[in-house]
């Protein structure tokens, strides 16, 4: 008798833990379907995010060969114009844009070292005139590469660096890659920054900086004035850092154009410290148009440089 109720107790039991074991079997599943789910959607978040990455790379890399094949052709270019002309001495001055007599001093010293400051994307007074402060106090001149869409709302600032004798060029209206329009489009951007900067300072830009330096055939075709580069970055637009502008600006050489931004109080806090010290070390701070004036090098529409060496 006893016996058979330990086997009703065994026959009750053995269904209730089946119950338990498919319980936890189902639980099991819950918790791999649920992790599973994490690891793929954190996978995807990783994909994302090196995609990303790779695409930021590849776009710099993009640009810095578009820059090297521009350097590339100006050199050819150079080098194919040389071959045809007799080689002009290097401190005797070549005749200079039309309309850059505006800002040309007659009293520099072709025998002493030059540098063309320039700054782009402006006007902003409120870095513009700190920057417009250290060249006056400095007896130097600048170059600004201004945007024509800013150049109404700063008009005081543009007026200033006119009056100073520094040169105010052209960064295109709107700050499009030129390379990206058709040749109505690139002239509209010339036309209408040349207007906007006329009716300022009552002449129009003998220069203009192309946005990103990108340049094709198309561009040069369409271009009303000569178009200037640069020989050194300070990357003020990247570092946002006065010491490290400062440590890009360390080695500069006669011949150099520095490209800057008047955007940034970073920048301007460099060039406070930067303008005196190359005035003590014997350089003459120039606008773009004396730099290649005085170093004997010829300059036309349609043509792209990036020095004066």
């Amino acid at each position: 008798m006893k016996a058979l109720e330990n086997k009703r107790e065994k026959q009750e039991e053995f269904p209730e833990m089946s119950m338990r074991q498919r319980a936890d079997i189902r639980a099991r599943k819950r918790k791999k379907q649920l992790r599973l789910r994490w690891i793929i959607m954190n996978s995807i978040i990783a994909l994302c995010i090196i995609l990303g990455v790779l695409v930021v790379k590849a776009i710099s890399l993009n640009r810095e060969n578009t820059r090297k094949e521009a350097a590339k052709e100006a050199a050819a270019e150079k080098k194919k114009n040389a071959a045809k002309q007799t080689p002009v001495p290097t401190a005797t001055p070549t005749p200079a844009p039309v309309g850059s007599e505006r800002w040309l001093r007659k009293d520099l010293d072709p025998s002493k070292p030059m540098i063309a400051m320039t700054f782009d994307d402006g006007p902003y007074s409120p870095v513009t005139e700190k920057i417009l402060d250290v060249f006056e106090q400095n007896n130097g001149k600048a170059t600004f590469f201004c945007v024509g869409s800013r150049v109404a709302e700063y008009a005081s600032s543009v007026q200033r660096a006119y009056n100073m004798g520094c040169e105010i060029a052209s960064h295109t209206y709107s700050h499009v890659y030129l390379t990206r329009l058709k040749a109505k489009g690139i002239k509209k951007e010339q036309n209408k920054t040349n207007k906007v900067i006329r009716n300022i300072i009552g002449c129009e830009p003998t220069a203009l900086r192309p946005p990103g330096g990108f340049v094709n055939a198309k561009v040069r075709k369409n271009m009303k004035v000569p178009m200037i580069c640069w020989s050194v970055d300070s990357e003020d637009w990247k570092s946002r850092n006065t010491k490290k502008v400062l440590k890009r600006c360390k080695k500069l050489e006669d011949g150099d154009i520095v490209l800057m931004h008047d955007l940034y109080p970073t920048t301007a806090k460099a060039v406070k410290k930067l303008v005196p010290r190359l005035v003590k070390q014997g350089f003459q701070l120039v606008t773009v148009d004396e730099l290649f004036y005085y170093k004997g090098i010829p300059i036309k529409a349609g043509e792209l440089h990036f020095s004066g060496k």
